[in-house]
């Protein structure tokens, strides 16, 4: 950046500030200029560098908005897929300014950061003067701040291009944003940016009422009966009395306009047979099936339009599905937390959002993994690779394949990699956590650009494939210790979910269940002991769900049609310490042995004078002849 350009720069803001006239600026941006100065406080000959969010603070700003960064991030990466090669990158921020979500090219990580087009990056008017997100948050209405449009000199070859996103109550509740490090000169350049990011703006605003509205009628209508279906100009969300609890942002400013509300008025509440000629019993025979003639209706004031109707889902508050869901019943057998990632991942399993699931070794990530593949019923493979377990100098050429002569000792017509095997479904990248750095890099590519390049080659292929990422590691502690790399922690953890260790679970009688019954070793008929039972229900259960079917598994082979606690293991049994005498169990052993005390001390794997040391301090009375 010359700093002729500079001086230039500011000469001309402080021309504004003096109220000169000739100043060829749109309007839009003079007044932003304005208000740096009168309202913000800023200085034109104060360069600040782009303020990023610690972690912590991040974290909670993407919280408050989760789920619409969910919705909205199919849209980023289609977004970005349509300008990727031009030096754009794609920010979606909240309503303070505050970048949630990003996507840009990762081999200008460094620069795009240092520029502030980066996660955590805030683009508020009052923290970084004119700007495409600070403007369109001020006046909430699409934008392009061009180069010397910035009130901060040190944005200058920057432009930006923001649209807004409204929730279903009429709030602007972020901003998306396409900004280019360098760009021609003439401003006209961005006019197909502009057209794209109002495009996609709209799109996930659309796709947010539908989502967020599950349990309500979506009337979507619009001058052609096609595009009415597959690309809406309006749509509103209404319960079955007919009022209005959601709509998009067009929608509200044209019942707006068309009733005269003044601008403290609301849409929401009012009914929509206050706007359309219809009645609501008839709104559920709108759908796409129903003939053109049927859906063309009118506005109260004339208008007319061609209306389509999505079905509300069915409340099945009183069928037992509700509480164990369909899709996840194999799961879980109604334990609350297990439950609302259920009903979350039966929505997002449909989507291209990335998802990482966290928890501790053996709580089935894994397994959860394969569930989420099955219910996006599509013919793909799913290929799982566990990153721990690949010894690190043949991960690169496992991950990305190799070409013939690649190196001593590779195939003679080459491999093809994991991630290529998985082309066309789900790769499932488990212990993500123990990738190597220098690999993390490769994978950052791949999410982003789609496509990959073999060891030893320099042409790339496109792979088409759905991420699914596990880790028992605190992923956002190695990102702060330096071990992982932050761009790709965001890239996988496009929505997370932490799976609770078992001894946390409502629902362990119900998997001893499922698994002490398994058709694997024909137990169908199999009988678990009370006493068992017990004691398999009062362990921690530090390996969590592998650990409980390896010992399920092992009772079914040992128990003659009835599991009792000597066909369960002794640290299962007699998981306590020695002070800590178990009365119960150690009663419930004794029997089990007829009172032999070296088949007890046997099968607790101590000496005989333990196992009366053990019967003293747990007052257990011995009524019977004891066996030596």
């Amino acid at each position: 950046m010359h700093n002729s350009f500079v001086s230039n720069h500011i000469e001309e803001i402080q021309k504004v500030l003096d109220n000169q006239v000739g100043i060829k600026r749109d309007n839009i941006i003079l007044d932003s200029w304005k208000r740096c100065v009168n309202m913000h406080s800023l200085d034109p000959l104060v360069l600040k560098e782009a303020y990023i969010l610690p972690h912590e603070k991040l974290r909670e700003h993407q919280d408050h908005i989760d789920e619409l960064m969910q919705t909205a991030r199919f849209g980023l990466e289609t977004l970005y897929k349509e300008i990727v090669g031009q030096n754009y990158v794609v920010l979606l921020t909240d309503a303070t300014g505050v970048t949630v979500d990003y996507i840009g090219d990762p081999y200008k990580d460094d620069e795009l950061k240092k520029a502030g087009l980066y996660l955590g990056s805030e683009w508020s008017e009052e923290r970084a003067g004119t700007s495409g997100v600070g403007s369109c948050i001020y006046t909430g209405e699409p934008i392009t701040v061009h180069q010397t449009d910035h009130f901060d000199a040190s944005h200058i070859e920057l432009t930006c291009t923001a649209a807004p996103i409204y929730n279903p109550l009429g709030d602007l509740t972020a901003v998306l944003d396409v900004l280019a490090l360098y760009s021609p000169e003439i401003k006209q350049s961005q006019a197909f940016a502009q057209h794209l990011v109002r495009l996609w703006a709209l799109r996930i605003e659309m796709a947010f009422l539908v989502n967020h509205s599950h349990s309500e009628w979506i009337i979507t209508f619009g001058k052609s009966s096609v595009f009415c279906e597959i690309a809406p100009e309006y749509a509103v969300a209404i319960n079955g009395d007919g009022k209005i609890n959601g709509l998009t942002r067009n929608t509200m400013l044209l019942f707006k306009e068309m009733k005269k509300f003044n601008r403290s008025q609301m849409v929401i509440g009012t009914k929509i047979t206050d706007y359309f000629e219809v009645k609501i019993e008839d709104i559920p025979i709108l759908t796409r099936s129903a003939s053109l003639s049927k859906r063309h209706i009118r506005m109260l004031n004339g208008e007319a339009f061609f209306v389509t109707v999505i079905s509300a889902k069915k409340n099945e508050k009183n069928n037992v599905t509700d509480t164990v869901s369909k899709a996840f019943g194999v799961l879980h057998g109604g334990d609350p937390k297990i439950e609302i990632i259920a009903k979350q991942l039966e929505k997002i399993s449909q989507t291209e959002v990335n998802i990482l699931l966290q928890g501790e070794t053996g709580t089935g990530k894994e397994y959860m993994a394969k569930h989420i593949y099955s219910l996006r019923n599509i013919p793909g493979p799913f290929v799982a690779i566990n990153c721990a377990a690949i010894p690190e100098n043949l991960i690169e050429s496992e991950l990305f394949g190799y070409e013939k002569g690649s190196f001593t000792g590779a195939k003679s017509n080459g491999k093809i990699g994991l991630i290529e095997q998985a082309n066309g479904g789900t790769l499932f990248l488990d212990e993500i956590g123990d990738m190597p750095l220098n690999l993390q890099a490769r994978l950052l590519r791949v999410l982003s650009e789609k496509e990959i390049t073999k060891v030893g080659s320099t042409k790339p292929s496109r792979v088409d494939i759905r991420v699914i990422c596990a880790s028992h590691h605190n992923l956002k502690k190695l990102v702060e210790n330096g071990d992982f790399r932050e761009d790709l922690y965001y890239r996988i953890a496009g929505v997370t979910f932490c799976l609770p260790p078992l001894r946390d679970r409502q629902d362990l009688d119900w998997l001893i269940n499922k698994f002490i019954f398994s058709k694997k070793y024909n137990s169908e008929s199999l009988q678990l002991e009370p006493a068992a039972r017990s004691v398999l229900l009062q362990y921690d259960w530090p390996g969590n769900i592998r650990q409980l079917v390896n010992v399920l598994e092992l009772a079914q082979i040992l128990g003659e049609g009835t599991v009792s606690l000597l066909d369960l293991p002794e640290e299962i049994c007699f998981s306590t310490s020695e002070n800590d005498a178990n009365q119960p169990l150690l009663k419930n052993i004794l029997e089990e042995l007829d009172w032999n005390i070296t088949a007890v001390a046997a099968y607790l794997g101590c000496d005989r004078k333990t196992v009366y040391r053990r019967i003293k301090k747990a007052g257990i009375s011995i009524q019977r002849e004891i066996m030596n």
